[in-house]
């Protein structure tokens, strides 16, 4: 068995676990934590649920399903070193690029099994809108990291790594989906030419990779009727 062959329906309810986990963790909590009323706690036990659901689920093969685990474990541990007071720039960054790390791996194992071969289903759509929505997470990672290089990366970002968390969050989704980012602004030129970047690919991948999966849907259910 291949490291994405995979029980269809599993895979599936796989696919809707997660979004709805993204879908908590970027609508919900991450405002929640920016007015203090979400813990770091709930942040870490929502990314178990991610780390979890794409082990046992999507990722079939066991190296895949290690890889996962040992970027999710580094991630974790990093968050610990950071709720132990070890705040430094060179801790916070190692926290950062493991996270980023983790969340490459979750967006690509998603990737490989949304577009893969296979009958196209409402789910696999579900997946590229997961790994839409995860363009924005990485991104809002490398946001972090640029902050913690250079102190004018950003106007108009609220103080506080809670708040923080919200608005590069807040920044990258209106990069991806519309180019406008509110009242927070990139000033330094290489957060301009990320921003720029992630504005390229929200406008490309509805239109081209996510219009593939739908029309492919469609087709096959077209063909099922007419057998």
């Amino acid at each position: 068995m291949t490291c994405m062959q995979r029980d269809p329906g599993t895979a599936d309810i796989g696919f809707s676990i997660i979004l709805a986990i993204q879908i908590a963790v970027i609508f919900v909590v991450a405002p929640l934590a920016a007015t203090g009323s979400a813990s770091i706690e709930l942040i870490e036990m929502l990314r178990f649920g991610l780390a979890a659901t794409t082990m046992l689920v999507i990722a079939r093969h066991p190296a895949v399903r290690a890889a996962v685990a040992l970027a999710f474990v580094a991630s974790l541990l990093a968050s610990l070193h950071w709720r132990l007071g070890q705040t430094a720039t060179v801790i916070a960054a190692i926290k950062v690029v493991v996270t980023i790390g983790f969340d490459v791996t979750v967006a690509t194992i998603v990737a490989i099994a949304a577009f893969g071969p296979g009958k196209v289903t409402v789910h696999r759509i579900l997946g590229a809108v997961i790994l839409y929505l995860y363009v924005a997470l990485i991104f809002a990672g490398l946001y972090r990291l640029t902050m913690l290089v250079t102190a004018d990366a950003f106007t108009g970002m609220a103080e506080g790594p809670r708040a923080q968390f919200s608005g590069l969050l807040y920044f990258s989704l209106g990069s991806l989906t519309t180019g406008s980012t509110g009242e927070i602004l990139a000033l330094h030129p290489v957060v301009r030419s990320m921003a720029s970047f992630e504005s390229v690919i929200g406008q490309l991948f509805p239109a081209t990779l996510l219009a593939r999966l739908v029309m492919l849907h469609a087709a096959n259910g077209t063909d099922a009727e007419r057998s």
